[in-house]
């Protein structure tokens, strides 16, 4: 990936990494066997559908693109630069297609929510450093920041109770 990144790129990446979870889940909640792991699954389908329209609207929000924007060129050093590339090449999936056949082909109810806590863990690592260029303008990022934590925490228990 190029860099710098612009505003609107970064916002994009977040909108597609929303949807990729969202294409995860909805394979997950009609493959898996758990009636547990199916309502989970669904469940974080809405909450990754809710989490892409809050940057869609960031996205058509002047405040929030300003914010991004309002970084001079200089400011970020060419190593940060290259760690938001990096973190965005290895963090993300191709596209929704792929996340779909993730959940799939998982072997396992396990297999698959090990996918999901590293899509999400991703996402959280992604999400921070959008939080940080973003500065006074991230509190829709605090609250979904939040909400992916608790995924984790969530998907943890649910792999917790699919072991025993």
């Amino acid at each position: 990936m190029l860099l710098p990144l612009t505003a609107v790129e970064i916002l994009e990446i977040a909108i597609q990494a929303e949807r990729q979870g969202t294409a995860f889940y909805e394979r997950l909640a009609t493959t898996a066997d758990s009636e547990r792991v199916r309502a989970e699954c669904q469940r974080l389908v809405g909450m990754e559908r809710e989490h892409e329209k809050a940057f869609q609207r960031l996205l058509g929000q002047q405040d929030g693109q300003r914010a991004l924007s309002s970084l001079p060129p200089g400011q970020l050093s060419d190593e940060y630069q290259q760690y938001l590339s990096a973190l965005v090449d290895s963090n993300m999936l191709p596209d929704e297609d792929t996340a779909r056949q993730l959940a799939e082909e998982a072997e396992s109810e396990v297999e698959a929510i090990n996918i999901a806590l590293q899509m999400e863990k991703n996402a959280i690592l992604f999400y921070q450093e959008l939080q940080n260029l973003l500065g006074t303008e991230a509190g829709v990022l605090r609250t979904i920041l939040d909400e992916e934590r608790s995924h984790v925490y969530e998907l943890n228990e649910l792999k917790t109770y699919l072991q025993k």
